[in-house]
């Protein structure tokens, strides 16, 4: 199963270059899909770890394929993926102690609020769906980094590796699409965006195993 995993994130990725839309279009989504199978298939209950993964990772390729869409279906990819973070968090915050820090939801929203304000003046009417997508994200990082520091074994590693890399790529997309486009950038989105998605699935996975 991983090698046709990681094999259409290949496969889709090349397509960006090569402008193949037919390739373009099955591939981009297919990767995620399978993931969340995997996930669900490791999971032993609707409230387990495991499942709540596979449903973001679900609900994440259902806003791949509003992304892709030949028409600008950028808003409803945004709450689709604003829903998938909500379920990862939740995921997370599930596993993590009821002892939370202080430092990491201040590096974290500190680093946040400095980037939203770098786009703000390119984001127009998207400024409050940014800024609320933006905290989404945000809380699932803090959660997948509590749980880390809480247990510290390889499905936290995953989680929180996978929540770290997920900003990365929310990063440059949030740049190509509000300040600068390049073709390049769109690689550097995918890659990050699938190893994302892996590590998460991966923390899955590791879940299942403790």
């Amino acid at each position: 199963m991983w090698f046709v995993i990681v094999s259409l994130c290949v496969i889709h990725i090349w397509s960006i270059e090569h402008k193949n839309r037919w390739l373009f279009y099955v591939s981009k989504a297919m990767p995620v899909v399978l993931m969340s199978a995997l996930a669900y298939q490791s999971s032993d209950s609707y409230s387990d770890y495991s499942f709540l993964i596979a449903l973001g990772l679900l609900v994440s390729a259902i806003g791949d394929l509003f992304l892709m869409h030949p028409k600008d279906k950028f808003l409803p990819g945004l709450v689709s993926f604003f829903v998938a973070h909500l379920v990862y968090g939740y995921a997370f915050f599930s596993q993590a102690d009821e002892h939370f820090t202080h430092w990491v939801p201040a590096i974290l929203f500190s680093l946040g609020l400095i980037i939203y304000l770098l786009l703000l003046p390119t984001l127009d009417k998207m400024r409050a769906p940014v800024a609320v997508y933006s905290v989404a994200i945000l809380l699932m990082a803090w959660g997948a980094i509590e749980v880390w520091i809480d247990v510290r074994n390889p499905f936290a590693g995953y989680a929180a590796m996978g929540a770290l890399v997920f900003i990365v790529s929310d990063v440059v997309l949030a740049v190509d699409r509000f300040r600068s486009s390049s073709a390049f950038s769109r690689h550097v989105i995918m890659v990050t965006y699938y190893t994302a998605q892996i590590l998460l699935t991966l923390s899955a996975l590791a879940e299942s195993y403790r």
